[in-house]
């Protein structure tokens, strides 16, 4: 293990201390930088635990975690140590692979706790690692590794005679096809808790169970696809599927192969229990398998990421309703004065709030979900809410994230956040903002009123009170202050004594033309008019 930590005194304690020993590390290394702990992580692969001051002079902590994970691809585990003040750099940092992180100064016995947690998290995932390996496959170790180079390996010009010979000494002379396609099949959201008192799902069985389910579903469909070889890809994390030319028949574009995309992903629903993404794409003629196999998971990723359903239509109620999840001022007025049903609906907006954000990878969109249920929480919490949990462990919070792989397990994690804020917040029902605001309209619809004035009167936002009136009166607030006017105005044109254009200015209108034409739009008559019905004279 590593501590990285450019306060000699404090480093050199950490490194000394005899909790290293205790927990089997063996040697504590020292660096006093992020560029000498590059430096010692790039020198030896036996480095699996880095301590990592967050803040140095140098190189920060944060920057020395990104080049870690980006550059080395490191696979070991980092712990943070930081102030209190530096939330926003332990932030940030989660969002790399941090696996905790401890507030200064440290309590060594907290720090023997959270560093035995790695440890043993390290344990069990070189287990699951090894036990992969030494599952057997159904293809010959051979022909697979032919078919990961072909998919997954770095392009390079082969002599076509060469890899012919090579494709038939391991069965595979097919693959010599101009024209090939690819299907990739893989897990979806395994480190979620499924069923909760199980805890995760193993992603080996899940592994195995998705490719039996495929290998079933293509011997079924092999008449109609021609050859094709399936095999696991070299992290054994997804199963991949190289076609053939299909039959001259059925060679029409990516139909066929769309459909048994369709296939898979019913047979993974029904008999797989678990999430599992299928992307399939077909080439044209003389387009390599991993050419093939790049496009197959950027529309793996894409799925994921946005799901296969279509834009919603926009809706009706004077803004759009992603702009609810998207500012947190908004959406914690619904959480605080809405319903059950007000946060469903909310969230079914919740892909295309995702489109919006524009994430180029899962880890993307875990970022900036992350991100936004922080600033709904902080905003929560300064309206009221008492809930701390966020803020004192959000590495917990990052981490539950993280489980999640499609964006339509993510909203449903996110909904179900979303409602136990609303549970703990909400103040008022609907109707008490709507009678405070329909009683300050009724005192001063005759004065100039905005609805941002009464929605600041009645402590939440306009977008939030235009959505009450809309739901509750079928009708924005202006039109509701105009009907109010309309109906004064109705009363005073029965008072000879009154002129229209004073009338007008009474209810809140000094261009008197202006106030006939809308009385004219709203009641079908002008004021001259609605005297006459009246019996009353109409102005000189």
């Amino acid at each position: 293990m590593l501590i990285v930590e450019d306060e000699p005194a404090i480093r050199i304690g950490l490194a000394r201390h005899p909790i290293w020993g205790e927990l089997g590390c063996g040697q504590a290394l020292e660096a006093d930088d992020g560029t000498g702990a590059l430096d010692l992580v790039a020198g030896d692969p036996d480095i699996r635990l880095v301590v990592t001051d967050i803040r140095m002079k140098k190189m920060s902590g944060l920057t020395l975690i990104a080049q870690l994970y980006d550059t080395l691809a490191f696979e070991g585990k980092v712990i943070v140590l930081s102030g209190y003040d530096d939330f926003e750099y332990a932030r940030a940092a989660m969002a790399y692979g941090v696996v905790d992180y401890l507030l200064k100064p440290v309590d060594m016995a907290e720090l023997a706790a959270a560093a035995a947690r790695t440890l043993e998290r390290l344990k069990r995932e070189e287990r699951q690692h090894e036990r992969l390996r030494l599952m057997d496959n159904a293809l010959p170790r051979l022909q697979e590794e032919l078919l990961q180079r072909l998919a997954e390996g770095p392009s390079r010009v082969e002599a076509a005679t060469a890899l012919r010979l090579e494709l038939e000494s391991r069965g595979l002379s097919w693959l010599a096809s101009d024209r090939l396609a690819v299907l990739v099949l893989e897990a979806d959201n395994l480190r979620v808790p499924h069923p909760p008192q199980l805890g995760a799902a193993d992603p080996g069985l899940a592994f195995f169970a998705i490719g039996n389910v495929a290998e079933f579903s293509l011997y079924e469909y092999a008449s109609r696809i021609g050859p094709y070889a399936r095999f696991r890809s070299s992290r054994h994390d997804r199963w991949i599927v190289i076609f053939g030319e299909p039959p001259a028949a059925e060679d029409a574009g990516q139909s066929w192969l769309d459909e048994l995309e369709r296939l898979l992903g019913e047979r993974m629903r029904t008999f797989v229990k678990i999430g599992v993404t299928v992307a399939a794409v077909a080439g044209v003629a003389g387009t390599p398998a991993d050419e093939l196999y790049r496009n197959a998971l950027e529309k793996l990723n894409r799925i994921r990421l946005y799901g296969s359903a279509d834009e919603e239509a926009q809706g009706a109620g004077g803004y759009r309703e992603v702009d609810a999840l998207s500012g947190a001022q908004p959406l914690v007025d619904l959480l605080r004065y809405g319903q059950d049903a007000d946060v469903t609906e909310a969230m079914s907006h919740f892909p295309r709030l995702v489109r919006e954000w524009h994430p180029g990878s899962v880890r993307d969109l875990h970022r900036r979900t992350f991100d936004w249920l922080l600033e709904l929480f902080e905003t929560a919490r300064k309206a009221g809410w008492k809930e701390e949990h966020w803020r004192r462990n959000p590495i917990l919070l990052w981490e539950q994230i993280q489980a999640y792989d499609t964006v339509e397990a993510l909203q449903s994690y996110a909904e179900a956040q979303l409602l136990q804020v609303h549970e703990a917040l909400r103040e008022a029902p609907r109707s008490q903002v709507l009678q405070q605001a329909e009683k300050y309209i009724r005192e001063h619809f005759t004065e100039p009123l905005t609805v941002q004035a009464i929605a600041e009167h009645v402590f939440v936002t306009p977008e939030w009170l235009s959505t009450l009136f809309k739901k509750s009166h079928d009708c924005t607030v202006l039109d509701y202050i105009t009907r109010l006017r309309m109906e004064k105005a109705k009363e005073l044109l029965k008072d000879v004594g009154l002129k229209i254009y004073q009338i007008g200015g009474m209810v809140g209108y000094k261009d008197a033309v202006y106030f006939s034409r809308l009385f004219r739009r709203l009641t079908g008559t002008t004021p001259k008019e609605y005297r006459n019905q009246w019996g009353i004279p109409a102005d000189d």
